[in-house]
């Protein structure tokens, strides 16, 4: 398993996870033991949430670095359309299913916003990729409820929830609008398929209610509201993305989404057969460069740390033996999980085995600062970081388009 070919839940897996995506229940008319339970919780503080969990110290430190991480991009990717936070947000982690369900839980779901707040289930001895992509998922809609608000019609929070959900977490940022190998082949499969196996309209997406939604939970559903979603950020080379900020700005302000998305967007039909062209003129791995993105931010959040400890590597191959024997140093205060960096080196691995990347450290003659991935078309993905009073900060990877090729002389009758 590697990022660059992040892997989809199966759709058992997916169904469960989305039965409770869209459900709300008043926390006011918990039973007294479900109440009684919730309070017996550890309590954690992060600066946008309050986590309640039983789950290990690790898995709850895990846990709040991604809340607020999570929490800055959701608040980035919304911005011009989203509020200030006034209070913090609660979130409540249970180290089982049974305990979830006993605190409050939707039967058949392994998490759910209640209306205030956020219910998870750990699945298995620690949180796994499944845990987060619902706490991603789940996280958006109890933002947009309390960040948002506006008439936001059921396919757009559940698109943009899936959106969020596919976000990639490196230990410093999240990358967003990756687009899974194997969720864009069954997207292609359903935009070609007729009947019960094809997709809605977006027009008959438009139609659709809260409640016929939570009636009808369909993968195809969230496929198509996702894709939706995708293509206002990303399609056509952006050029929705203006539109998409002025129809949430709208629906912020209070208008109703019909006559904010005429406004913006006209009638659905010209918008489907964009949509359909750019989904269907995709190759099978159309974002390798926002998953090698994340693998290079995840190594230079890492990089950055040893560097803090003053633990310095003069060639790639010494940063990836180190990684590999757990000695890359980090102290506590900027922990982060290890798996992370496992499941980068993973990718690094996979890319070099597959010729389709080259790493290299680079940096000036007191040691290397940068981690350096050139793409096979010759673009660079370069991760930098500063160390400001001993602490890593400012990682950022910048995109370096490959030189241009020298004109060729022409010849002239």
């Amino acid at each position: 398993m590697t990022i660059s070919c992040k892997p989809w839940l199966t759709i058992c897996g997916l169904l469960a996870l989305l039965a409770g995506a869209v459900a709300r229940a008043d926390s006011n008319f918990l039973d007294p033991e479900a109440r009684q339970l919730r309070d017996s919780l550890p309590v954690y503080q992060s600066p946008y949430y309050v986590l309640h969990t039983d789950v290990d110290h690790d898995d709850a430190r895990e846990a709040l670095i991604r809340m607020t991480v999570m929490f800055a991009e959701y608040h980035d990717r919304t911005k011009g359309f989203s509020g200030e936070i006034k209070q913090k947000l609660p979130f409540y982690l249970f180290n089982s299913s049974d305990e979830y369900y006993a605190g409050g839980g939707l039967a058949g779901s392994s998490g759910v916003f209640t209306g205030d707040a956020l219910l998870v289930a750990v699945n298995g001895h620690h949180p796994d990729a499944g845990t987060w992509h619902i706490v991603q998922h789940e996280g958006f809609h109890q933002f947009a409820a309390a960040m948002i608000g506006g008439d936001m019609p059921i396919w757009l929070n559940e698109g943009m929830a899936e959106y969020f959900g596919e976000g990639i977490f490196t230990g410093d940022s999240f990358v967003t609008g990756g687009i899974p190998p194997a969720r864009l082949r069954r997207l292609k499969y359903e935009i070609n398929a007729t009947g019960d196996k094809g997709l809605p309209t977006v027009a008959q997406m438009m139609l659709v209610s809260h409640s016929l939604w939570n009636a009808q939970i369909s993968i195809r559903n969230y496929d198509k509201a996702w894709s939706m979603v995708h293509f206002l950020a990303h399609g056509e080379g952006g050029k929705f993305q203006k539109l998409f900020v002025n129809f949430m700005l709208e629906l912020n302000r209070g208008t109703a989404w019909e006559p904010a998305w005429q406004h913006n967007f006209g009638d659905g039909n010209g918008f489907e057969e964009h949509w359909k062209a750019y989904w269907l003129g995709l190759d099978a791995n159309p974002t390798d460069d926002v998953y090698a993105r994340a693998t290079v931010a995840t190594l230079t959040s890492f990089l950055a740390r040893a560097a803090a400890q003053r633990q310095s590597f003069m060639q790639f191959a010494d940063f990836v033996s180190a990684a590999e024997a757990g000695q890359v140093k980090i102290a506590d205060i900027d922990w982060l999980p290890l798996r992370l960096l496992k499941l980068a080196m993973a990718d690094v691995a996979s890319r070099r085995e597959s010729s389709t990347g080259d790493f290299a450290l680079d940096g000036p003659a007191s040691g290397p600062n940068k981690i350096v991935l050139t793409l096979p078309d010759g673009t660079k993905l370069v991760g930098t970081f500063s160390l400001n009073r001993g602490r890593p900060t400012d990682i950022k990877v910048q995109t370096l388009a490959p030189p241009s090729e020298p004109a060729v002389p022409r010849h002239g009758n």
